[in-house]
């Protein structure tokens, strides 16, 4: 069944438009169509500002290119943590046939725990390495033309660069 546009949506689009919200983000937090929020704004008399939206988008861009950095770093750390767990002293606890508890310090952990620190900084390694990859395609890619860019998507190609 299809939802009536009512006075109150009106005024919460007008207060959307007003903080700045993308048509996009609008109809992210408000669930209307797209075609819905274009035709009311429109009726309003609102605008979306191509450049401002822009400009939104390119900060979030640089903000979510800094969050990737961030997390490199620390799975660049976990990976040195676990290969250092790997190389150094490992503390082995168990029962004993009475019920006691054992412990006995080893100069390296036993092979299967040494398998699972090594896996795991590999993992984390490899992680950071396509979060790499992403950020240096996704600079790539900046540096293309927008009509480049819009060209390539239309034919449903990844666009290459000149060089």
């Amino acid at each position: 069944m299809a939802r009536t546009f009512t006075a109150e949506d009106e005024e919460r689009l007008r207060q959307l438009h007003a903080d700045g919200l993308s048509r996009n983000e609008i109809h992210r937090q408000t669930g209307w169509a797209l075609g819905t929020i274009s035709n009311h704004a429109r009726r309003l008399g609102l605008a979306f500002d191509r450049e401002a939206v822009r400009a939104a988008t390119d900060a979030r861009q640089i903000d979510l290119k800094a969050q990737r950095q961030e997390l490199q770093q620390e799975l660049l750390e976990l990976a040195r943590e676990q290969m250092a767990r790997a190389r150094s002293r490992y503390l082995l606890t168990g029962m004993t046939q009475t019920g006691e508890i054992a412990a006995q310090w080893l100069d390296l952990p036993p092979a299967k725990e040494s398998k699972d620190l090594t896996t795991s900084a590999m993992s984390a390694l490899a992680r950071f390495d396509q979060k790499a990859k992403d950020d240096a395609e996704h600079d790539k890619d900046e540096q293309l033309s927008a009509i480049d860019r819009f060209l390539s998507a239309a034919m449903g190609e990844k666009p290459q660069q000149d060089e």
